[in-house]
């Protein structure tokens, strides 16, 4: 967790004035809005920041509905990539990560050598963590996996942790980083993980639906067409978690954590594909039920 803030925390040098330019300049339609999103997510490894400039653009008349809506998507499908990078196995990497991080972070000539100081500083942690954090668990090996099993059976319980959590972290990735762990660790199986992450993508609207409350119209309709977006989702894949799990682990057979950060990936990707032939209806429902 100390890592990803770090991580975060560097990156938010990056200003938002430089961040709402870019979003204004480029998001032109809705694919090309898209692709913003995920650039702009994963240079700021926060969908959260992302969301709240976005809801403050659309609020300010900056951004159209059509813009802020694909910006939003492409967000969540930015929000997985270091996921992806959790993944790997660099644990032999992490002490040097650490070193070269913390040269570049705590020197003050350069604001470019801190941004990247504090991001390598943050990965190297993050990966340090995920070892010691995955050899610290293997003794709870044969009691935790029956307990957490147990008490994470019910989908909708899973759906319901994983909402909690997003709302007490206030971002999905640390919480996705530790169930890549439990499910290395094999205390937990990927079928229980599965409505975890779900529930994890729907409380990572939290902040843009209290910033609505505080958003005229156009704010409100990127707020609550963040909701949808990951309801949907969830709705989606709730009645084919058994086989989504079964073809996440045909991808990656001999890998525990990418089978975590693939049904991450896969989540919110898909939902957008799924989402888009029906972009007209949604903004125009949003536009009428939204009255101010």
């Amino acid at each position: 967790m100390w890592g990803i803030f770090t991580i975060t925390k560097g990156l938010s040098l990056i200003s938002n004035e430089k961040m709402s330019s870019l979003m204004n300049r480029f998001a032109g339609n809705l694919i090309k809005s898209i692709f913003v999103g995920i650039v702009i997510t994963t240079i700021l490894q926060s969908s959260s920041m992302v969301t709240v400039i976005t809801v403050t653009m659309a609020n300010a008349g900056l951004l159209d509905i059509k813009s802020a809506s694909g910006i939003i998507m492409g967000s969540n499908i930015g929000s997985t990539i270091a996921v992806q990078l959790y993944a790997f196995n660099l644990f032999k990497l992490a002490p040097f990560m650490v070193l070269i991080g913390s040269v570049f972070s705590f020197q003050k000539c350069s604001t470019k050598l801190k941004i990247t100081g504090n991001a390598t500083l943050g990965f190297g942690l993050v990966f340090y963590g995920l070892k010691i954090m995955e050899l610290s668990l293997s003794s709870f090996k044969d009691t935790g996996m029956q307990f957490l099993n147990t008490n994470l059976s019910n989908t909708f319980r899973g759906i319901f942790v994983g909402i909690v959590l997003a709302l007490i972290l206030q971002s999905s990735n640390p919480a996705i980083a530790v169930l890549q762990v439990l499910v290395s660790s094999r205390l937990i199986s990927l079928n229980h993980a599965l409505p975890i992450i779900y529930g994890l993508n729907i409380g990572t609207c939290s902040e843009a639906f209290i910033l609505s409350f505080a958003s005229n119209k156009e704010g409100k309709k990127i707020a609550y067409f963040n909701i949808l977006l990951n309801i949907w989702g969830t709705l989606l894949f709730l009645p084919f978690t058994q086989l989504f799990a079964r073809l996440l682990e045909a991808l990656s057979p001999f890998n525990l954590s990418r089978q975590v950060a693939n049904a991450h990936t896969l989540f919110n990707l898909f939902s957008v594909i799924a989402i888009l032939p029906f972009m007209k209806i949604i903004l125009k429902a949003l536009d009428k039920f939204i009255k101010k």
